[in-house]
């Protein structure tokens, strides 16, 4: 199927503060990258190429509205600060013929790398925030948007949880060992 972008250039520098000057076809590919890990991790594969059919068939979701409403509202959100985040990196560095350069200009100094990784886990913050209302929205409208549930076998299940944390397992050897003591191994 055709790359269809669920976000248009104004919607996107609206929503998370992109300069005007920014060439967006220079995130295309960031937003069809987003959208094909990111957005159909949370959707699901069958309403992910679902959207993406009814786009093709009518770019202005005209007759569409539930549609219209989950991507401006929830998609879109989400997908923005994805492509925000995932693009930081792009935009300090250009891939030229001498190899990777930092970019430069006669008016500014370019980010620090650090600065630019804290801003990007911060912006990724912001994206798995939307993403859980997108999901928790989804849920709430599981009977208008039945594909969101929908299993498949040739594709991604939709996602239920968004956020993931590790196991804190102390490593204190005397608490091992209480265990072990108490337990009759025998």
């Amino acid at each position: 199927m055709a790359d269809v972008l669920f976000i248009q250039e104004d919607y996107f520098k609206k929503l998370v503060g992109v300069d005007g000057n920014v060439d967006f076809k220079k995130l295309e590919s960031t937003i069809i990258m987003v959208q094909d890990i990111y957005i159909q991790t949370l959707l699901g594969t069958p309403l992910y190429e679902d959207l993406k059919t009814k786009i093709i068939a009518n770019p202005s979701l005209s007759t569409y509205t539930n549609e219209k409403n989950l991507i401006n509202n929830y998609i879109a959100k989400c997908l923005a600060w994805y492509v925000k985040a995932e693009s930081s990196y792009s935009f300090k560095f250009a891939y030229q013929n001498k190899g990777i350069q930092v970019k430069n200009s006669t008016n500014s100094n370019a980010a620090d790398t650090n600065d630019v990784q804290l801003l990007k886990d911060e912006w990724t913050l912001k994206a798995k925030a939307y993403g859980q209302l997108l999901m928790d929205y989804l849920l709430a409208n599981s009977t208008t948007f039945p594909k969101y549930l929908e299993n498949t076998e040739s594709g991604i299940n939709s996602s239920r949880k968004n956020y993931t944390n590790g196991i804190y397992i102390r490593n204190n050897e005397s608490t091992i060992n209480d265990y072990y003591n108490r337990c009759d191994l025998d």
